[in-house]
């Protein structure tokens, strides 16, 4: 199949130097996927870490063994060097490539995985690890496909090809979910999780319930992502953290900084003053 035109973006700083491919998924994936990439480099830097989004991700090693870091004490380093599944995560995840990188990637929107693949994100939320654990033998076998398949063009349709014909779970997702999802994008996650209930003429209670099973999270931690990186694209308007604080919905600049510090490990400062290969990652060693 072929899903339409790869966009090519090179990268080429004191970072590093790599190419990301992205293409616009085939229209049947489209709507529960949010980007589908192939990179390919090596980075200048040991680690960094990975930022929480509303996304679960399909992450697969074409390439050197990479490392997750997990924090101790003591700290442990996990291989990464097949084909694993990220849920939706509260927290950063700190990885390094320090071999280089081929990695192809599928980040499924909130409720996309839901939709596509027959596991329960409840159960994956705050998880990254081998899909082998969930799916057996397949997995191996879809890599070593990709492995023998030089094309980033026929690697990425062989992708879409296996969430169609595999993976697809034909579940359907609860109507308050994509409607939770979407009152929550639209607001830049300054919704509050009562406010949510109340539109939705329900106890807080019970959406929460419905939420958390479809896609791993509560409406709470959802709209606590979606503000955090809503408050990341305004942070070169202003260095007035106050006033960054109450644009973006949080009671006070402390409410700010912890959330950062959650979500990243680093104040607001800090992170300001850290490299970030891409928007969704930040530079810590």
């Amino acid at each position: 199949m072929a899903s339409g035109a790869i966009e090519v973006h090179r990268h080429d700083s004191a970072l590093g130097s790599w190419d990301v491919a992205l293409r616009r998924s085939h229209p049947a994936l489209r709507q529960h996927i949010a980007q589908l990439w192939h990179g390919a480099g090596q980075v200048n830097y040991q680690r960094d870490r990975i930022l929480p989004q509303a996304r679960s991700y399909l992450l697969i090693n074409l390439g050197p063994p990479q490392y997750l870091f997990r924090p101790g004490p003591p700290e442990l380093r996990i291989v990464f060097d097949d084909i694993w599944f990220s849920g939706l995560h509260e927290g950063p995840i700190e990885t390094a490539a320090p071999h280089g990188s081929v990695l192809l990637g599928v980040a499924f929107g909130a409720s996309g995985a839901a939709s596509l693949l027959p596991w329960s994100q409840a159960e994956l939320a705050n998880r990254t690890g081998p899909l082998q654990d969930l799916i057996g033998a397949a997995a191996l076998r879809l890599r070593e496909r990709l492995l023998n398949t030089a094309s980033v063009a026929t690697r990425l349709d062989l992708v879409e090809d296996w969430l169609l014909d595999i993976c697809v779970s034909g579940r359907s997702v609860h109507p308050l979910v994509h409607w939770t999802l979407a009152r929550i994008h639209q607001s830049g996650g300054r919704v509050r999780a009562e406010e949510l209930a109340r539109e939705a003429g329900c106890s807080r209670k019970y959406l929460g319930s419905v939420v958390s099973r479809a896609v791993g999270l509560p409406p709470k931690s959802l709209a606590r992502i979606h503000r955090f990186q809503h408050t990341l694209g305004r942070l070169g308007s202003t260095l007035d953290w106050a006033e960054l604080a109450a644009d973006c919905g949080y009671y006070d600049q402390s409410h700010l900084i912890r959330d950062f510090q959650q979500f990243s490990g680093l104040a607001p400062a800090a992170f300001l003053r850290s490299a970030q290969p891409d928007p969704g990652s930040v530079v810590v060693r």
